[in-house]
């Protein structure tokens, strides 16, 4: 297991809890903070005070986990889930709503477990039906902002893997317009328009299981 780090992003900016500096190499405006500067950070990232750069505040703690979890109690959180689905070719399934790329996922309904909603969430959003589940690959966060407030939303992923025998049918009413499965490779291409936390997801997917490649 690598360093543990977490990313909470707001658009292309995040607030970056990392045990150690090497998780936040190669990241532009960045800006080291302490444990008391991150809900003040925070408010920076998400008030539109960064004159339109993405801004990263980057935190170094001894326990990562924890300081996400002080973190994020202090915010109305969102839970959801998601699955990075591969078909016998190793290809994965990805979505395009509302302009840009992105893997199925939707809100956790009450009473329901993540690897339930996970497997709904990507039946209704891409038509799959023959689905097995397995591991959970884990947990990415953005923020956005809901009538004024800044919601946090956790997401909750899981490898799944399908024959790719259904035909793929994009739920329209959720702003998905295509479903297609890709080869890996153009995940990492110019094409592949979509958000850093989807990005982040399936390198760590990669990394996880370089037999995909």
């Amino acid at each position: 297991m690598g360093p543990q780090s977490y990313k909470i992003y707001f658009n292309e900016g995040a607030l970056i809890i990392a045990e150690s500096p090497g998780a936040l190499r190669g990241l532009s405006n960045l800006y080291y903070i302490g444990d008391d500067e991150m809900h003040t950070s925070f408010k920076i990232l998400t008030s539109g005070e960064s004159n339109g750069k993405n801004l990263n505040f980057g935190l170094i703690s001894p326990d990562p986990e924890e300081t996400l979890q002080e973190f994020v109690e202090k915010y109305a959180v969102i839970q959801a889930a998601g699955g990075l689905v591969f078909n016998k070719e190793n290809q994965l399934l990805t979505i395009k709503r509302n302009g840009l790329w992105d893997l199925p996922k939707g809100k956790i309904e009450r009473h329901e477990d993540q690897r339930a909603a996970a497997l709904r969430e990507v039946m209704e959003e891409t038509g799959l039906n023959m689905l097995n589940i397995s591991d959970k690959v884990g947990r990415t966060y953005h923020a956005y902002f809901e009538d004024d407030v800044v919601m946090l939303k956790e997401t909750h992923w899981y490898l799944m893997n399908s024959s790719g025998k259904g035909k793929l049918k994009p739920q329209e009413e959720e702003g998905i317009s295509e479903v297609i499965w890709a080869d890996m490779d153009w995940f990492q291409s110019p094409e592949f328009h979509s958000y850093q936390s989807i990005r982040d997801i399936i390198q760590k997917v990669l990394t996880l299981k370089p037999e995909l490649v």
